[in-house]
């Protein structure tokens, strides 16, 4: 099949028109993607970091509570060995194991939390693994892209010999004229 070289150009330009659209395609895939990834890597920073400082500053009050819990229990020991005053001993024990039930049940809480950190319903690696997985999805639409790129390039590219020039010389050789170039062109050769 013979082009001119204005359709030729211009069909060109449409590959070249092509060949942006998939780049622009990928861009914006990346774009898309990446900016999703960003988002739930913050999202998982973000609670990660509330629920672990929150907890941070409720394992320090706790153990400030229990070094206090400590010397009222020190001090209450102290004073029935002086005294021997079992119900005052008794009260301050209630007192002192209520607080601790109210320590396990704040530090239950935290545990909690933290577990729902620990087990987050979409995990950094889970985050990337959709990245990856959308990528590759893309993928496929990209190479489609390619292939209609290649499928141009290769539409455009015409290796055969124009059919003209077939033309002139089978009408070359239907007028016998071939037999007059045949011995010129023997002669050359040797």
């Amino acid at each position: 099949m013979s082009r001119s070289y204005k359709s030729a150009k211009t069909a060109i330009k449409e590959t070249n028109s092509l060949s942006d659209s998939l780049a622009e395609t990928i861009r914006n895939d990346f774009k898309k993607n990446l900016s999703g990834l960003d988002d739930a890597i913050t999202q998982r920073m973000s609670e990660a970091e509330q629920a672990i400082l929150e907890s941070s500053k409720a394992r320090e009050a706790m153990v400030a509570g229990i070094g206090s819990m400590k010397k009222v229990v020190e001090r209450a020991q102290r004073k029935f060995s002086k005294n021997n005053n079992l119900a005052e001993l008794r009260a301050t024990m209630v007192e002192v194991y209520t607080d601790i039930n109210r320590l396990k049940l704040a530090n239950d809480k935290i545990s909690s939390d933290i577990s729902l950190i620990l087990h987050p319903n979409m995990s950094a690696v889970e985050a990337v693994e959709r990245f990856a997985s959308d990528l590759q999805r893309f993928a496929g639409t990209w190479e489609r892209i390619a292939r209609d790129i290649d499928q141009s390039i290769n539409d455009l590219c015409d290796d055969q010999s124009p059919s003209e020039l077939i033309e002139l010389e089978n009408y070359i050789s239907n007028q016998g004229f071939d037999k007059l170039v045949e011995d010129l062109v023997n002669i050359e050769s040797e």
